[in-house]
Parts: C-alpha cells; sequence; structure tokens
C-alpha cells in the first residue's frame, strides 16, 4: 500500500504499456486498519478514482477483506470486526465496487456485513474460504439476492469435493438444479487469475467450457511487473518475484501473494492457448469484468463510452494504447 500511495501516477502511466486501459485497485487491511495508515491510503486510492489524462484509471476499489477465513496471501486481519467498524471502512470507501467476504464468517451474524454491502450498491465477492459449507455458501447467496453475488480467484483458497460442494462447485456451473433452497437464484459470476499459474492451464479449461464468457472474468491480480527475482515490500511483507518473472512469493514461503501476469497476457493465453475467438476472449478481459463491478462508461466500444481502445496486429503483439480517446502507448515510439 505504500509503493500505491506514493507511485500511483507512475503506476497509471505503467499500465497502458500492458494494454490496461482501467483497473480497479485492490485494497488489503491489516489487524489495526484504523491506525496504521490503511485510512491515509484509501484516501489516496480514492483521490484519482475517474481521474483520466495520466494513464489507466482506477475506476474503483476492490476490497479483498477484512471479512475472510482463509488468508492465502493476505496479511492477517480482523474477520471479527464489529458492524460499527465495518461500517466505518464502508464510509472511507465510497469508491468500493466489491468487498471479497467469506460465508463462513459472516453467517455468524446472519449475513449482516452481506446485507449492507448490497444496500450500499457493493458486490459481495465471496472468497479466502476453504471450510464454508453448502449451507452456508446458499446463504450468502440468499442475503444478496437478488444481487448476483461474485467468486474472487475461484479455485484459489477454496477446496473442492464431488460430494461436498464448495466455492469452487458452486463457480462451476451456470444454472442451479432445480433442488429445494437453489430457486429463483443465480450462480454467482466468477473471476480467475489467467496467469496459467495460479491455476493449472487444464483446470482453467474446464471453467471456460462450465461457464459462458459472460460469467468469467479473465484477471491478471498483478501486483509487480515481471522483474525475475524482484523484491519488493507489501503489507509489511518482503515479496519476491519468481524466477520465472510469473508470480509474486511472499519471501522464503510457497506462498502466492499475487501475479505478474498482465491482461495482455492474459488475452493472448484465452486465444493461443484455449482457441478462444477474439470477441470472447475480448469480452472475459473487459466487458465482463466492467459488467461486474457495475462500471456503465467502459469495457466496450459503444456510443457514450470512453474511447479506450487496444490495437494488436495480427500476431496478437500490442501496438497502441488509447485511453478516452489519446494515444498513452505506441509500441513503435
Amino acid at each position: 500500500m505504500e509503493c500505491f500511495t506514493n507511485r500511483s501516477d507512475y503506476t497509471q502511466q505503467r499500465l497502458p504499456k500492458y494494454g490496461v486501459t482501467s483497473f480497479l485497485a485492490t485494497m488489503v487491511f491489516p489487524e489495526a486498519c484504523f491506525t496504521d495508515g490503511t485510512l491515509d491510503t484509501i484516501k489516496s486510492v480514492e483521490s484519482i478514482v475517474g481521474e483520466t489524462g495520466k494513464g489507466a484509471v482506477c475506476e474503483g476499489i476492490h476490497a479483498e477483506g477484512p471479512i475472510v477465513n482463509d488468508l492465502g496471501g493476505l496479511p492477517k486481519g480482523n474477520n471479527q470486526m464489529a458492524m460499527s467498524e465495518f461500517t466505518q471502512l464502508l464510509d472511507s470507501m465510497p469508491s468500493c465496487k466489491l468487498m471479497t467476504i467469506s460465508p463462513h464468517i459472516d453467517v455468524q451474524s446472519g449475513y449482516e456485513k452481506i446485507k449492507s454491502l448490497v444496500q450500499r450498491g457493493i458486490v459481495p465477492s465471496l472468497g479466502h474460504d476453504r471450510v464454508a459449507t453448502e449451507a452456508e455458501i446458499l446463504g450468502a447467496i440468499q442475503a444478496a439476492h437478488p444481487t448476483q453475488c461474485h467468486i474472487t480467484h475461484l479455485f484459489n483458497v477454496t477446496n473442492f469435493h464431488h460430494r461436498t460442494p464448495s466455492l469452487v462447485n458452486f463457480g462451476l456451473i451456470d444454472v442451479f438444479p432445480n433442488i429445494p433452497g437453489y430457486e429463483r437464484l443465480a450462480p454467482p459470476s466468477v473471476e480467475i487469475i489467467g496467469d496459467m499459474c495460479h491455476v493449472h492451464p487444464l483446470t482453467v479449461g474446464v471453467l471456460l467450457k462450465a461457464r459462458h464468457y459472460n460469467q468469467i472474468a479473465f484477471i491478471s491480480d498483478c501486483t509487480a511487473e515481471p522483474v525475475p527475482a524482484k523484491k519488493l515490500n507489501y503489507s509489511g511483507r518482503t515479496m519476491e518475484v519468481s524466477s520465472d518473472g510469473k508470480c509474486l512469493f511472499v519471501s522464503g514461503t510457497s506462498t502466492l501473494a499475487g501475479s505478474c501476469c498482465t491482461s495482455h497476457d492474459a488475452f493472448k493465453s484465452l486465444v493461443k492457448t484455449f482457441h478462444l475467438t477474439i470477441g470472447e476472449a475480448s469480452r472475459m478481459v473487459s466487458q465482463t469484468p466492467a459488467s461486474i463491478a457495475n462500471l456503465k462508461k467502459i469495457g466496450k466500444i459503444e456510443i457514450g463510452h470512453r474511447a479506450d481502445i487496444v490495437l494488436m496486429d495480427e500476431n496478437l503483439n500490442l501496438k497502441k494504447t488509447f485511453i478516452a480517446g489519446k494515444l498513452y502507448y505506441d509500441a513503435d515510439n
């Protein structure tokens, strides 16, 4: 977060080089999130939301926690936060579009936090939960109804079993079967990290066959540029880019803490590895993510939308990136 506070202009200016025209800033929340500068960091992010003229546009915040059961690469947070503090946190993030929240935790309060998110127009994104039961997940979806839930980083920090449904089971179906409790409910939309490292290509292929592309956001989860062995400070811990430049690990461990994949890389994988059409792949890295986050003026080329365009050659090499009609990256200059 310190990096973002001090270098937001740099980040916005660099992203068009990787085919990114807009993004959500992911925020994580350490245990003492009201006393360690987190609120100042949130203010810094909020100050650039919707700002054009500096490069890629920050469209809002994805809050990854703090109401999560299993940390994965996240710092330890206060997942038992009182509703008054939770409300204070949400008040500090008027541009929050999605929040990752664990059904196993929120069920303890009758899903009051998920209901609060829906009231504010924030999409509840279920995730970081290896132990949530079918009943707990179904209860979260029911609490959010008619808002469609989302699932953060499908397959990561979750489990799968063929007889005991988990978040993965709920993410692998387009239409619920006609069984009690599921009536009139829509399965959550999903996102999957497209670096071919967080999720094996065979597993990615299963998802692409199971769900329609308008329900899958193919994301980068990028937390660092792909510079092999580069080290950085992230949420008070030392992180290191893998030797192949694909992922970010907590130094000295095998814990993944993010990707170094670009949106352009993810797009190329969809076309070249999984043989999707240009239109399907484009939808999964642009229009579908924008739709999930309720972003109204981006994600597709249409009258009334912002003029964000990425141009590639016949081999899908990135050539130019335009944002709001202005050229921000030219591979030939």
